[in-house]
């Protein structure tokens, strides 16, 4: 996931689908921020998601289109 150099993150918030790719809806929550971990190149950071949904645990699956 591209992260902005100038996006503030904070442990804990809440990631979100953003729908500008047209793929997925807005608004679908993917999980919380769990890690944030800063690179040596200054541009280059990374964010550790903890997803929301137990994925060993799903039976079954709705895929939304449209």
């Amino acid at each position: 996931m591209y992260i902005p150099a100038d996006a503030d993150l904070i442990l804990e918030d809440t990631i979100e689908t953003s729908g500008i790719g047209g793929i997925y809806p807005k608004g679908i929550l993917i999980g919380k921020i769990s890690e944030i971990i800063q690179s040596k190149n200054i541009t280059d950071r990374y964010a550790i998601v903890e997803t929301t949904v137990d994925f060993s645990k799903l039976e079954t699956v709705l895929v939304i289109t449209e």
